[in-house]
């Protein structure tokens, strides 16, 4: 079995242009084939871009061990290769970059089958899977109403927020003058160390009818330190894009979180999510997946399967950029809110090369990293 990784940077325009315009432009895809078909994934390259540590551990552990041991079905890799790299901690780069592996093999035995990928996971309970538009982050307030304004033109009801601490306040207060209707919901990206500091801000948001406050504290695994904020809040809490272990997870599901938000290219791939839900529907707690929304659509193309067969998934992150047309031969149907994948996932591989990755220094301004130091050196 062949395992090939391709570095990508896939420009992230959106209109108004946002703040991460330069950041969310790195993917890593991966291809895996057999003697006669072949299947996709996509890792969530996080840490501001630190591309090169998921591809050390697909060139030096999984493409030898896939070439050499006969390994075909999903969960028995994702299995031996989380044994081999607990040592490095499986979580983040490792659990991300098992995640495009699990997920191109789970391709690969959809297409040896000859059937849909979400056929292999169970029966259809729906055909399309309700989503929210997520924006980055924008400089500008304005900016911010008119990706509002847009989003409801779409088919949108809701919008989630990514300002920053010093904003968020001013851009939830000007999208409910200007639009009363659409639901809100705010990213925080973990700015609070100080459980006051937080409770003030819920204190200040709260009249604005928030849905949700997504990952208010840093550390966002503080989960003593969660807990007690979610016993203040009149605002749901949800958590969990930057988790990986069932462990973890469960015990972000005993803090009093409202929502849990897995991400499919960054815990492991399609079995680990399984998984996860497993442990939300033990718990009776709500599922908002996180997919980060950048222009790049394999990994929602496979959380969208997942929603057409499992209940738990009451929505899913969905971006306000284009994805690229001429990368994909299909592409998700997006109409009124819902979203259906399409039958098959077909990378025009040819076309790759278009998008070669462009190598340079990306730095999410996420919790504190708005100031004038962090700035300089961007």
């Amino acid at each position: 079995m062949k395992v090939k990784p391709f570095s990508l940077s896939i420009p992230f325009n959106t209109e108004p242009p946002s703040d991460w315009k330069d950041a969310w432009d790195v993917q890593l895809y991966v291809k895996v084939e057999d003697e006669k078909d072949y299947g996709w994934g996509e890792a969530l390259v996080a840490g501001s871009g630190i591309i090169n540590s998921y591809l050390s551990i697909i060139n030096d552990i999984a493409i030898p061990l896939l070439s050499r041991v006969e390994l075909s079905e999903p969960i028995d890799v994702r299995t031996i290769l989380e044994k081999i790299l607990f040592s490095a901690g499986n979580c983040g780069v490792v659990s991300g970059a098992i995640s495009a592996v699990e997920m191109a093999l789970w391709s690969l035995k959809a297409r040896k089958s000859n059937v849909e990928l979400y056929k292999l996971i169970g029966d259809k309970i729906r055909d399309s899977v309700k989503v929210y538009a997520s924006f980055p982050r924008f400089g500008k307030i304005d900016d911010v109403l008119i990706a509002t304004r847009k989003s409801l033109e779409r088919g949108f009801d809701l919008v989630k927020l990514h300002q920053s601490p010093s904003t968020v306040l001013a851009a939830v207060k000007a999208i409910r003058e200007n639009y009363k209707e659409v639901k809100i919901a705010i990213d925080l990206n973990s700015p609070f160390d100080n459980l006051d500091v937080a409770k003030e801000f819920v204190d200040k948001v709260h009249k604005y009818e928030i849905e949700w406050i997504e990952e208010p504290l840093w550390p966002p695994n503080d989960y003593d330190l969660l807990s007690k904020l979610t016993e203040f809040s009149p605002i749901p809490i949800a958590a969990g894009e930057n988790e990986y272990s069932l462990y973890g997870f469960k015990k972000l599901i005993e803090s009093g979180i409202t929502y849990l938000q897995p991400d499919i290219a960054k815990v492991g791939g399609v079995t680990k999510f399984l998984e996860i839900l497993d442990l939300a529907s033990k718990y009776k707690v709500r599922v908002l997946p996180h997919d980060r929304p950048d222009a790049s659509p394999i990994s929602l193309i496979y959380t969208l399967n997942i929603g057409l067969v499992k209940s738990q998934i009451e929505m899913v992150e969905y971006t306000i950029a284009d994805f690229p047309n001429d990368l994909f031969y299909s592409l998700p149907k997006f109409k009124d809110g819902y979203i259906s994948p399409p039958e098959n996932l077909e990378v025009v591989e040819r076309n790759i090369e278009k998008y070669s990755y462009k190598n340079r220094l990306r730095i999410l301004h996420f919790s504190d990293l708005e100031n004038k130091l962090m700035r300089k050196i961007t």
